[in-house]
């Protein structure tokens, strides 16, 4: 069993308390050095013994950290609750036109992250604080956020990941706000999706749509040595499909 940590932080931006999740490299104790940090939504998913995961999670600690070969990063995930449509979008959308709304509260979401999050993470542990040494990552809503940080958020973050990103709320909105963006300060950016997304095969295609619209999109802003595009032929929206390719994103974002 890998060892993390368990933080719990109120945030001021959200009027909740948060859970954070920990992990170190394995050779932290062993030298000066410090690290890179990778932060990651739906923090309660991410280990596969965390009781927040209600039985499913991506289990990344054995997929991760198993393989020495991979760059040394800390992990910090950041549980996710009951308002985390609201937190993850940045913009509200009407629930299939029903009155019913959620999003619009990634900024107070992204403002935790750097206003309280970061600087206790820089205070306790050893880290790398530049922007080019820390990361964002998020699946499904969360790599809508991750996407919408990398045109707000270059300040804190330089590399960025989004995994089966569920785009379709929001596209019209994500796509003006990528075109009105100044993405020049990201220094790496990766973005996946798989083929059956959904069991319904409508719903998988406008997956595939609206990620390569967003693709084509950002590398029209960054160039295609910095952004990097993957389509899984079969993967579907669940954790075990996103544990495989984990560490193949680690290492695009962090190795130099």
């Amino acid at each position: 069993m890998k060892k993390y940590c368990i933080l719990n932080i109120y945030s001021k931006e959200l009027e909740r308390d948060v859970k954070v999740y920990v992990s170190l490299p394995d050779s932290y104790d062993k030298s000066d050095k410090s690290f890179p940090v990778l932060y990651m939504h739906d923090g309660q998913i991410l280990f596969n013994d965390v009781e927040d995961s209600q039985g499913t999670s991506w289990g990344i600690m054995e997929g991760y950290k198993n393989n020495p070969l991979l760059p040394e990063v800390i992990l910090v995930g950041i549980a996710s609750c009951h308002t985390r449509d609201d937190e993850l979008l940045p913009v509200q959308v009407d629930y299939n036109n029903s009155g019913r709304f959620f999003g619009g509260k990634a900024n107070n979401y992204l403002d935790f992250i750097v206003h309280q999050l970061k600087p206790i993470i820089n205070q306790t542990y050893r880290t790398l604080t530049s922007p080019k040494h820390t990361g964002m990552l998020g699946i499904s809503l969360g790599g809508v956020c991750t996407t919408y940080a990398a045109t707000k958020y270059t300040k804190h973050f330089s590399l960025f990941a989004g995994m089966s990103n569920a785009y379709v709320p929001i596209q019209k909105d994500m796509v003006k706000i990528i075109k009105d963006a100044n993405i020049t300060e990201v220094n790496k950016m990766y973005l996946d999706v798989g083929t059956k997304e959904s069991q319904k095969e409508e719903e998988s295609l406008a997956y595939i749509k609206t990620n390569k619209e967003i693709f084509n999109l950002l590398v029209e802003k960054l160039g295609p040595e910095k952004i990097k595009f993957e389509l899984f032929e079969d993967a579907q929206h669940i954790e075990t499909d996103w544990e495989k390719r984990f560490p193949n994103v680690i290492s695009y974002l962090f190795k130099e």
